[in-house]
């Protein structure tokens, strides 16, 4: 397969997995649907060149140059899982050490490894959610997959370490001006925002959600 077969696969899957139309991609894109037709429609007749990959890739929140690479598991080449990575489930304490040395996990450090649902970074790991602060979105006992490689911007779920006392919590990143805050989706939580300051400490961003059935 070209590079160019290989991304309009790894496209079309993707829209597949997700449930998502053109019309969809389009407005991920913003883009016109014609245009987004024009590449990766049924009868798509322009490649998918280097800038529109890496623009599909943002939108679906990929790493860069994955549509360019063949992902084995799935009849037209590309799934996201079955990866073959195992990723440690920790719970919010083992996750303050690991956020100060990652390098230094070691296999007997989790009781449970969970295969990775796609790409990520070397020091990624999967946070066993505690408490009700973020619920509805993330529910106490929900594992995610925490991804140090991320560079995490306002809007972003993050993991942020606090130095003094090196709590962790999962919060999301908001922007006020330019301060930057932890934010606890869930209403009835009595402190909802917390400002950054020197004292906290961005562990990785939230990658995905793993429900168990």
């Amino acid at each position: 397969m070209t590079i160019y077969e290989i991304r309009l696969a790894n496209t079309r899957h993707l829209l597949r997995e997700k449930g998502l139309m053109l019309k969809d991609l389009a407005q991920r894109m913003n883009k016109a649907p014609a245009q987004i037709s024009s590449f990766a429609g049924a009868s798509a007749f322009k490649s998918i060149g280097n800038q529109i990959a890496r623009e599909i890739e943002h939108a679906f929140d990929l790493p860069r140059g994955y549509l360019d690479t063949p992902h084995e598991g799935h009849a037209n080449g590309t799934v996201l899982g079955n990866t073959g990575r195992k990723l440690p489930v920790i719970g919010s304490v083992a996750a303050g050490a690991w956020c100060e040395a990652v390098d230094n996990f070691a296999p007997g450090d989790a009781e449970e490894w969970i295969e990775a649902p796609g790409p990520v970074g070397p020091n990624a790991f999967i946070l066993r959610v505690e408490g009700i602060s973020m619920e509805p979105k993330f529910l106490e006992g929900e594992k995610v997959v925490i991804d140090p490689s991320l560079e995490a911007s306002p809007g972003h779920y993050v993991v942020a370490r606090r130095m003094s006392d090196h709590s962790v919590t999962l919060k999301q990143l908001r922007q006020e001006g330019s301060e930057l805050y932890l934010y606890a989706v869930n209403p009835n939580w009595p402190e909802r925002i917390i400002r950054m300051s020197e004292d906290w400490h961005i562990c990785g961003r939230a990658r995905w959600k793993i429900v168990d059935l």
